[in-house]
């Protein structure tokens, strides 16, 4: 895909592990800890664990129907795009809007949630007893705090990073699992506690479907993976693996959890359903509170962080589902602006908020928690529906990268059971189906009333990428600009280097939206980043193939890797203007996690007065020899064939050692230099040595030290320093890739 002559390309940055985090961590959001206590209380302790295991086999079915609609139809747009690309008109949109109301009231119970819990965890403390209220008031005071904690978030566009929110999933399925075991090991020292299943299932078999059809809110959040198709790498293959491993998983781990809070809780003579029923919301909690040490404590914490993380994604999720009907013409436009600012659609976020914030202070959380049941299992139902109509209607033109076997029996069985379900939460909750067809209602009447609509087919989100291929046996350099300042300095040395190993030269330039945006929405932010990779091809002399790139990601980071990656670049050159005195980041925050986690070799240039006069006549090569030295000294001695100028290999002895010894360690990095002079300095601070010894030369260029991927540089030693107070233009350089290796192998030049 092009725009205005540069190449367009999405940023393709999230593996198979980062998708099932994303499933995982949502479906665990907090349904789980509300939830099962109250189903307990209607089904007994046999049948939670038989609801949970037919909930997980339900959810298996329908997630096998996103991972073939999300291997044939990578989108954005998740279920409301499936369904609507199946059945279009009046239910495609019908399905929008309940997805958007779903993702909501799912908001609404995340935000009880963690007001309920945190109750729990301060009932008892001096302070939350001095308030004098009531434990209905603070909880709906809570959770509207939260709400709006998170809505701000997003609407300033911060997300917590990939490692954050992977750290949470883990710390969620990690605690869950841990209560679990700890229950089995407690069960084999309480044998006798087996006996509080002996009421297997008190209060009728029938009592199973309204505890699978209101626990079933803890079975959705792995089509947060479908939506995430555009951004996945080889989306055919990730997303429907992340789909299937992640319900697997998430139906263990109930299990395990369901099975320590009947083991572990302690109803005295009074039975053990009566007692959950009794407890309701932190049923669950008391009951791990009895079964181990500080476990109240520990299911209070998971539950908090449980519910935040499900609280912000489902808050950006229900924004993105109102942003997509909006601009596919359904909904008024409103909600399709994107602030200039802050680049996320403002309007659809206040519209969603509005509704988390209305259902969490009106209804009890029971209801909230019955009306996500009904709403997302409407929803399911439609895209089981879908995947068969698209497979009959368009299997031959669609390349799939997953089919679902024993087609269409598994998707009708799903529909089946989903039916069967939703009816069955009226049991549970009249009001919560009064809710839901009152939001029907609502839907039908604005489809009719605005219909008249520029109502457009809609249209997948995933942009078919024009992919390039490099020629065979070109060396590709990656040159990423952001500035244009120092552009002209990063395309001057790309370029010899280019000219030097017979390479081609790939310039990058990152769009960065916030998470609750749309990648392909980046488009109207562009110009500026179009004019930056403009102006620096504009800086080529044309003696080297050169592309111009434009990569739309949710961070700079994830952009840049998703272009390594890619165009499989050997080399990626990046600017440095010199450490901020505050900064906690060697570089800067974007610059540390490139350096840290590129899959090629990296070259950071911070420019100096060289580049005032233009000329290189000397370069200075400070190195102690080691892991990098090598990558370092075929650098040094390209640039000194590019420019003819003379190399100073510089020693720096700080530990008396002799200096037939120092020549000795450094012999293979001189091998790799014609013509270099080796200087030996003995000094004991390094820093002042390089920087007394840098004034005499055009260029420093220094290597990662042996700890590691600037490990030195990070925590502020050596080369972070010289190249902080360097008035030279400086090159930092860490291998990843053999740039010898590489050059050997495709071009057959001799570095030796």
């Amino acid at each position: 895909m092009e725009h205005d002559g540069e190449r367009i390309e999405l940023s393709r940055g999230l593996s198979l592990m980062h998708l099932m985090m994303m499933g995982m961590g949502m479906m665990i959001g907090a349904g789980v800890f509300v939830a099962t206590g109250i189903a307990i209380g209607f089904a007994g302790p046999g049948g939670i664990l038989i609801a949970f295991a037919l909930n997980g086999l339900i959810a298996f079915f329908s997630a096998m129907s996103f991972a073939e609609l999300a291997s044939a139809l990578p989108t954005a747009g998740g279920a409301y795009t499936y369904i609507d690309e199946a059945f279009k008109g009046l239910v495609g949109f019908i399905s929008g809007w309940i997805n958007w109301f779903a993702l909501t009231v799912a908001g609404s119970l995340y935000a009880i949630t963690f007001a309920t819990y945190t109750v729990f965890l301060l009932e008892g403390t001096d302070w939350f007893i001095s308030l004098g209220l009531e434990h209905e008031l603070i909880i709906k005071l809570l959770a509207l705090g939260i709400a709006i904690v998170f809505i701000i978030i997003n609407y300033l566009g911060v997300s917590e990073t990939g490692s954050i929110e992977n750290l949470i999933t883990l710390g969620q399925m990690g605690t869950l699992a841990f209560i679990g075991l700890f229950s089995i090991y407690y069960i084999i020292v309480h044998p006798e506690k087996l006996a509080h299943f002996n009421d297997f299932v008190p209060n009728g078999w029938d009592k199973i479907l309204m505890a699978m059809g209101f626990t079933y809110v803890g079975f959705e959040g792995y089509e947060v993976i479908a939506h995430a198709g555009e951004e996945a790498v080889n989306p055919k293959e990730t997303v429907p693996k992340a789909i299937l491993y992640s319900v697997a998983a998430v139906t263990a781990t109930y299990l395990l959890f369901a099975f320590a809070a009947i083991v572990g809780a302690e109803p005295g003579n009074m039975p053990l359903s009566q007692w959950f029923a009794e407890l309701g919301p932190v049923g669950m909690g008391e009951a791990i509170k009895d079964l181990m040490p500080y476990g109240g404590l520990l299911i209070t914490l998971a539950a908090i962080f449980s519910s935040t993380s499900a609280l912000n994604a489902t808050i950006y999720s229900s924004t993105r589902v109102l942003f997509a009907i909006s601009r596919d013409g359904r909904l008024p436009p409103i909600f399709s602006r994107i602030h200039r600012v802050r680049r996320v659609p403002h309007y659809a976020l206040f519209a969603s908020s509005l509704i988390v914030l209305t259902v969490a202070l009106i209804f009890p959380i029971e209801d909230v928690a019955a009306s996500a049941d009904i709403v997302f299992l409407l929803i399911f139902l439609l895209v089981n529906a879908a995947v068969i109509k698209i497979r009959n209607e368009r299997g031959d033109e669609l390349d799939y990268g997953f089919l679902m076997p024993y087609f269409p029996y598994i998707p009708l069985l799903a529909i089946f059971f989903q039916a069967i379900l939703s009816v069955w939460v009226f049991n549970v909750s009249p009001t919560a189906w009064a809710i839901t067809l009152t939001w029907v209602g609502i839907g039908l009447v604005v489809y009719v009333t605005y219909k008249g609509a520029k109502v457009e087919p809609t249209k997948f989100e995933r942009e078919t990428v024009f992919e390039e291929a490099g020629e065979e046996g070109r060396y590709r350099i990656m040159v990423a600009v952001s500035n244009p300042k120092n552009a002209k300095v990063l395309i001057k040395y790309a370029e010899r280097i280019a000219e030097e190993v017979n390479g081609e030269l790939l310039i990058v330039s990152v769009v960065t939206v916030p998470e609750q945006t749309p990648l392909e929405e980046a488009r109207q932010f562009a110009d500026e980043a179009i004019a930056v990779v403009r102006k620096a091809k504009s800086y080529t002399n044309g003696r080297v193939k050169v592309e111009g790139l434009i990569y739309y990601a949710h961070s700079v980071y994830r952009g840049i890797m998703s272009a390594v990656r890619d165009k499989k670049a050997d080399l990626l050159i990046l600017g440095w203007e010199g450490r901020s005195r505050w900064s906690k980041y060697v570089m800067g925050s974007n610059l540390d996690k490139i350096v840290e986690n590129a899959p090629c070799n990296v070259l950071v240039i911070k420019p100096g007065d060289t580049e005032e006069r233009g000329e290189i006549k000397s370069i200075l090569f400070p190195t102690r020899g080691g892991k990098h030295s090598a990558i370092s000294a075929e650098l040094v001695s390209i640039l000194a064939d590019a420019y003819g100028a003379r190399v100073t290999v510089l020693s720096v002895n700080t530990t008396g050692k002799l200096e037939e010894k120092v020549r000795a360690q450094l012999k293979p990095v001189m091998e790799r230099i014609e013509n270099a002079e080796l200087k030996i300095v003995n000094k004991s601070d390094a820093v002042n040595a390089i920087l007394d010894e840098c004034r005499k030369h055009d260029l420093v260029v220094m290597g990662a030290t042996r700890e590691g991927l600037f490990k030195r540089l990070l925590f502020g030693e050596v080369p972070e320093r010289v190249a902080s107070k360097c008035p030279k233009t400086v090159m930092l350089v860490k291998g990843n890739r053999g740039i010898k290796a590489r050059i050997n192998r495709l071009l057959g030049r001799r570095m030796e």
